[in-house]
């Protein structure tokens, strides 16, 4: 099930969800500080009641011993008397136990031999059962007697101190039951003690007391004595047995250990930790550790001074907090049976609330199907929906005007995409496409690349070779679309009207920026480069108006100082500036337009400059170059529309060194006397390389007007100067070069006479240059170290 597609597809259900989050966050929110306070509730409440209940106990158990002290002390000041004589000790015993509900037993421990006729060690004993009955019994006699031989038995300590004495907790041999005794010493008239009073109490009442004071059924309880040995303790086996510290490091439990010596110095306070889970036997006691399952436990515990006992209560954490857990999960039961309830109620109300809509989409269908004639439903209230079912009325009744003007409309634009798409086949023919554009020559090879952004675009590049000279440009019209398109014709069909008489890139530039800034209304402008590469000596002439740095690929890579200068269309009258540099043979001259390096993915971030660097590999071909670098484009930008138009062209420079295996030259004056004795020099070049007499007259005559028009132009009227011509021939073709040290002249950007006008039309000169065009394959002119040098080739298959 696509839900975001349903909520998509329903306002009402999108409404009650919107409306359930909101109330789901509030209440959620209530929720979760509700527990909270309870908790905190709760906490606070254990930390009272629990305080509460062990000072109540440890009040209670303090309290009885006292009387117990108060009962012996009382009954020791009869017996220093009593207790002389045998006949009236027993009845003072019976006395004590008798009259205290407290006392199991007690008994007189006399000296040695205080009685001889009843051994050395005498003690008579007088005891009660369960059931109140009395007994009496003599627990001395001459035999081993443990409460004379203990350090901590209540004859040696009583007798050594002189005070009255609690003794540690323990089991009564007879009973199996725990207990404690207290005792006074007995003084005779000269103040030496003859005999100790001990009265001994069954400590089941003490288990009674703190077990009916602790505040929960769940709570443990221990007592610990103060030879660390547990009085009471909720697994039996370790009552008067284990040693509380020896526990505490089996457990491995450092916090345990830390609290128990609390509680052996008798310190009050509260503490928690986790300790092994105790497992319980099938009447609830607890039996044993388990060591597998930990839990959280707050600890209580509060000293009885009297007896140097320490008693805790031991609370489980989980335990306290069942009762709000379970309350939150009840609240979080309500809470979601609410918000279904409340969703269905919602669900149903909105969706009543917007049924008329349901019956406007209907309607909406029938018109947007043709049926123009569908009744809308008829609302009685003033709502939006109201207004709404108003404004398709509205919209029925205007739409029938609009029809017509709609079918106009789209015949109009299909035309316009017919039209549309008739220019964009137009702009992409301007755009040169023969590959490889020059298959006759093995010096320079080019492959470019446009790909518009829309269906026509503003970028532009092209290039044709011209007299030795590749001419070559690449640009960016600002904007998009038709009006981009159409100044990109113009640019590209003036810069190959201008460049067609026109070698100096500085002055094609200024010609096209003075030509595009007149009657610029529309205030578009072009970012433009234009290159001149002279294919005999490699040097590349350039200028450039605002547009990217071109990218030299040789045997390093790295951008093309250029001067910015602005683009054309921007200002008439700017002063562009030419740069030149040598080209090394099987360089790349790679340019490029900013819909490169600003392509941008579906993250919004730009290809950029080092992308495109690092995608620029040595030694490969214009082609592989422009493949590499449009693949990385294409991955970088995944699904994202591409944003402007994209343009790459890529020139490689291939110039080999030729063979030469003939070479002459000559120097003559700027004479046109002189010129005659270039016959000789062109006839003996031409036998040399085999030359029939027709080819030979034509190179003679070629050469005779290259020299003519040098003689009479480069050098101003009565200077003298020289002229330098050298021919060159290698197994593909003949080359002359004709330097001089005159005023920059070159000959080649004279138009091409019109042979097809009468002598009387046709304008003063242009005749000879137009018959060197003529007769040789090509003609270049460079101004090279303040030289003019014209270069005339013939190639030498055109001979076979």
């Amino acid at each position: 099930m696509n839900f975001p597609k349903i909520l998509n597809n329903s306002i009402a259900l999108r409404t009650t969800t919107l409306v359930l989050c909101v109330l789901t966050i509030i209440l959620v929110a209530a929720g979760l500080w509700q527990m909270k306070y309870v908790k905190d509730t709760i906490s606070d409440d254990l930390q009272w009641q629990t305080s509460r209940s062990l000072a109540g106990a440890t009040k209670i158990i303090d309290n009885r011993l006292l009387n117990i002290e108060t009962a012996v002390n009382t009954a020791a000041m009869y017996a220093e008397t009593a207790a002389q004589n045998k006949q009236t000790a027993k009845r003072l015993l019976e006395g004590i136990v008798a009259t205290s509900n407290d006392i199991t037993a007690a008994t007189i421990l006399y000296k040695e031999n205080f009685f001889p006729e009843e051994g050395k060690y005498f003690a008579p004993t007088v005891a009660k059962d369960n059931k109140n009955n009395l007994s009496y019994h003599e627990i001395g006699g001459e035999k081993f007697n443990f409460y004379y031989l203990e350090n901590d038995s209540n004859w040696v300590y009583t007798h050594k101190t002189n005070k009255p004495y609690w003794s540690l907790p323990f089991v009564a041999i007879s009973t199996k039951r725990t207990m404690v005794s207290y005792s006074v010493p007995l003084h005779d008239k000269s103040g030496d003690i003859f005999a100790v009073l001990c009265a001994s109490l069954d400590l089941a009442w003490v288990e009674r007391v703190i077990n009916e004071a602790k505040p929960y059924d769940f709570a443990k309880v221990s007592i610990l004595s103060r030879d660390a040995k547990f009085i009471y303790h909720p697994i039996k086996k370790h009552i008067m047995t284990a040693n509380a510290i020896n526990i505490a490091k089996a457990q491995q439990n450092n916090k345990s250990v830390e609290i128990t010596n609390k509680m052996l110095q008798w310190q009050r306070g509260v503490d928690t930790m986790f300790a092994p889970l105790l497992s319980t036997d099938m009447e609830g006691d607890s039996i044993e550790y388990s060591q597998a399952k930990q839990e959280k436990l707050i600890i209580y515990y509060s000293p009885i001074e009297r007896v140097k006992w320490s008693i805790n209560y031991t609370i489980p954490y989980n335990k306290l907090m069942e009762h709000p857990i379970q309350m939150s999960k009840n609240m979080l039961f309500i809470l979601f049976a609410v918000l279904f309830i409340l969703a269905i109620v919602m669900y149903i109300v909105i969706r009543a609330q917007i049924w008329p809509l349901k019956q406007l989409e209907k309607s909406a269908r029938h018109i947007a199907k043709g049926n123009f004639d569908v009744k809308f439903p008829i609302i009685k209230t003033q709502d939006e929906i109201r207004h709404l079912r108003d404004s398709f009325s509205y919209m029925q009744t205007s739409l029938l005007q609009h029809i017509q003007q709609l079918q106009n409309t789209t015949a109009s634009k299909a035309a316009i995409e017919r039209e549309l798409s008739i220019a964009s086949n137009i702009q992409m023919a301007m755009i040169p496409k023969q590959n490889p554009p020059f298959p006759e020559r093995n010096d320079i090879d080019i492959c470019g690349l446009l790909t518009p952004a829309k269906q026509v675009g503003g970028d532009l590049f092209d290039y044709f070779i011209r007299d030795e000279k590749l001419f070559f440009c690449i640009g960016d019209v600002s904007g998009k679309g038709v009006p981009a398109s159409i100044v990109m014709a113009v640019t590209t069909t003036l810069f190959h009207s201008i460049a067609a008489h026109e070698a100096n890139p500085e002055r094609i530039m200024t010609i096209l920026n003075d030509t595009m800034t007149t009657n610029n209304e529309a205030n578009m402008f072009v970012t433009l480069f234009i290159g001149v590469l002279d294919l005999p000596t490699g040097r590349l002439r350039f200028c450039n108006a605002g547009h990217n740095a071109p990218i030299l690929i040789g045997h390093t890579k790295g951008f093309l100082p250029i001067e910015p200068n602005i683009p054309i269309g921007v200002m008439p009258g700017w002063e562009y500036k030419m740069q030149d540099t040598l080209i090394d043979p099987d360089t790349v001259i790679f340019v490029y337009t900013d819909g490169l390096t600003e392509a941008t993915n579906e993250e919004n971030k730009l290809f950029g400059e080092k992308r495109m660097m690092d995608s620029i590999k040595l030694n490969e071909s214009p082609k592989s170059v422009l493949d590499k670098m449009t693949e990385n484009v294409k991955q970088f930008v995944g699904q994202a529309e591409q944003s402007d138009d994209l343009t790459m062209l890529a020139i490689q420079y291939k110039k080999k060194l030729a063979n030469i295996r003939m070479q002459k030259s000559i120097t003559i004056s700027n004479d046109v006397e002189k010129i005659s004795h270039l016959s000789d020099f062109v006839e003996n070049v031409c036998n040399e390389i085999d030359f029939d007499t027709a080819l030979t007259m034509q190179m003679n005559l070629a050469l005779e007007e290259a020299v003519a028009n040098v003689v009479n132009y480069a050098y101003p009227k009565g200077i003298k100067g020289n002229i330098n011509i050298e021919a060159k021939c290698s197994d593909e073709r003949l080359k002359f070069t004709i330097t001089d040290n005159g005023v920059p002249f070159d000959p080649t950007k004279k138009e091409d006479v019109d042979t097809t006008l009468s002598v009387e039309e046709r304008p003063i000169g242009g005749l000879g240059i137009f018959l060197v065009r003529q007769l040789m394959d090509s003609i270049n002119y460079e101004r090279i170290d303040g030289k003019n040098v014209l270069t005339l080739i013939k190639k030498l298959h055109n001979n076979e």
